[in-house]
């Protein structure tokens, strides 16, 4: 057994999507001096992709929210369900 199949379900299907993705781009970072590190950053810069769609998604909503007039405080509820997250621990 690898070290990626004793993970966690979740978090290793999540490292084999972005491995896949990374694939793409290996001939890229196999000429690199050292392509595990070049594989590090091409896998960190598709992360930092996704992060940022999803940040312009929430933008997006959080736009359509204030346009139908509707009041939320995403970080009050944010604060809160952290908070009740903490007291379960």
């Amino acid at each position: 057994m690898t070290w990626k199949d004793s993970l966690p379900k979740k978090p290793r299907e999540s490292l084999e999507s972005l491995l896949l993705d990374a694939e793409q781009y290996e001939s890229s970072y196999m000429d690199s001096e050292n392509p595990t590190v070049g594989q590090i950053w091409v896998v960190m810069a598709l992360m930092n992709q996704r992060l940022q769609k999803t940040e312009q998604l929430v933008r997006a909503q959080r736009k359509a929210l204030k346009e139908m007039d509707i009041e939320i405080e995403v970080d009050k509820h944010l604060d809160e369900d952290l908070k009740e997250s903490l007291k379960r621990y």
